[in-house]
This record gives structure tokens, C-alpha cells and sequence, in this order.
């Protein structure tokens, strides 16, 4: 079940009010999209920003011109989601976990279908790439990449 699938807002929107840790100096200028069936991974990853965030703002009070956190853009990209952001730290471990949870999140999204949320695989039509579950890969055509192990 989608975590915000029964609100007409944008998900965004909703994760930057839910989250304003993580969103504090996002990039609004470049276009941001999330697919709803990927909306619980962002929330997942939002929360887990959020903890390592609020621990380095602990450990090194900012910068008024350096937030140790930035979101630039999230999208869906060759059928995969793309968070982009850039810390201003030299906190190599904050670093490294901060990629590390982006990663894990993005990795996710090829096994998630992007508009339900259900188990998925990455599809492809026409050089058009989605990561979709069966019933819908079935519905509009798409081939499988790969297989189920790749």
C-alpha cells in the first residue's frame, strides 16, 4: 500500500512537509518527480536522511551558508529512481552512509514496480524503459530486461 496514495498532493510536497530536515534547501529549479509506486522507498529513505542529518548538525553545528545537506533532483530515470544531492561536509563517514542509503533506495526501485508498489522488474518498449510488476508489464507490452536474476 502506497503511503500517501488516498492524498491528491504532490508526494514532494508531502515528503518535504513530512521531512523538512532533508528538504530544507532543495533545489526547487530542476524538475522533481516521484512515481507513487515508489513513494513508500522515499519515505523510507527520508526517515533514515533525516537521523543522519540531524546527527552531523549535532556533531558540527552549520554554516548558515552551508546546510550539510541538499536535495537537488528526484526522478525516475531508465526505469530506475534517481536521488541526486550534495552535502557540504567533510565528514567522510556521513558521506559514505548518505550514498550508501541513496544506493539502497535506488536499488530498490528495480524491484519495485513504479506505479503500484508491487514486486517488479525492469521492462523495456521501444527503447522506453519502466521497472513495472507483471500485470501491468503484461497489460502495456514491455519485454523483460535480463531475467529475474540479473
Amino acid at each position: 500500500m502506497n503511503l500517501f496514495e488516498d492524498n491528491d498532493n504532490d508526494p514532494i510536497d508531502m515528503l518535504a512537509e513530512k521531512y523538512p530536515v532533508v528538504f530544507k534547501n532543495m533545489n526547487t529549479t530542476l524538475y522533481n518527480s516521484i512515481p507513487p509506486g515508489w513513494v513508500n522507498i522515499l519515505d523510507k529513505l527520508c526517515s533514515d536522511l533525516t537521523n543522519l542529518i540531524e546527527e552531523e548538525l549535532k556533531r558540527s553545528p552549520p554554516n548558515p551558508d552551508e546546510y550539510p545537506f541538499t536535495v537537488l533532483q528526484i526522478k525516475e530515470k531508465f526505469g530506475g529512481l534517481r536521488f541526486y544531492c550534495q552535502t557540504f561536509t567533510d565528514n567522510e563517514e556521513y558521506n559514505n552512509k548518505v550514498n550508501l542509503l541513496i544506493a539502497k533506495a535506488e536499488d530498490q526501485s528495480y524491484s519495485t514496480c513504479a506505479t503500484t508498489g508491487k514486486p517488479g522488474l525492469l521492462c523495456r518498449k521501444d527503447g522506453y524503459y519502466e521497472t513495472m510488476c507483471e500485470e501491468l508489464r503484461i497489460s502495456k507490452g514491455f519485454e523483460v530486461l535480463g531475467n529475474a536474476n540479473s
